[in-house]
């Protein structure tokens, strides 16, 4: 049996093919930063890959933020969702992009702070203390419209090559729980 067993593994490995090599034009960019170290207590997080057709279907606008991806050399994402909790926050979706370039990140946040107030989520641009350099911040305050309506921060900022995005929403959210996430977020990538 072992025999048989050794033959074919020989024919097998004989007949594998070369491996091919290939050239992704995008390789030189750095993969997107790692947001396992972003953990809220008493609350369910979900790691996956975001692509540029998943991050435009968020917005109005989906072909306007797609063009601004490409051209702005959009490479790869992740992002960490977190659910539930007793916190300031009950819903918490933190992000790391990586673009080909410093100047694809600027590109990035220009049309952020230019559009993501209404695109995004209905809100006004807020400038609080503590935040990262570069740092676009908008705040969303309930109007009483509807009754599961929460208060609701959405924020970038850029890390090299890299933007970091943070969006959360919540009863007890406010501006200072929210600086102080945005810094965990920062210092734990």
């Amino acid at each position: 049996m072992r025999r048989v067993v050794a033959i074919l593994a020989l024919l097998l490995a004989g007949c594998a093919a070369d491996p091919i090599d290939t050239v992704d034009p995008r390789a030189s960019v750095a993969p997107p930063l790692s947001l396992d170290g972003v953990v809220l207590e008493k609350t369910t997080g979900v790691t996956t890959q975001v692509d540029a057709v998943d991050i435009a279907n968020e917005v109005v606008h989906p072909d306007d933020l797609r063009a601004v991806l490409e051209k702005a050399g959009f490479s790869s994402g992740v992002q960490r969702s977190f659910q539930g909790g007793t916190g300031a926050f009950t819903r918490v979706l933190a992000r790391s992009l990586a673009f080909e370039s410093a100047d694809g990140v600027a590109a990035y946040l220009d049309w952020f702070d230019a559009n993501a107030g209404e695109e995004i989520i209905t809100a006004k641009r807020i400038t609080p203390g503590g935040m990262p350099d570069g740092a676009v911040v908008f705040e969303h305050q309930p109007d009483g419209c509807c009754h599961n309506d929460v208060p609701a921060y959405l924020a970038v900022w850029p890390r090299g090559s890299s933007v970091l995005f943070l969006h959360v929403g919540g009863q007890r959210a406010d501006t200072d729980a929210f600086v102080d996430l945005v810094s965990e977020v920062d210092d734990s990538t």
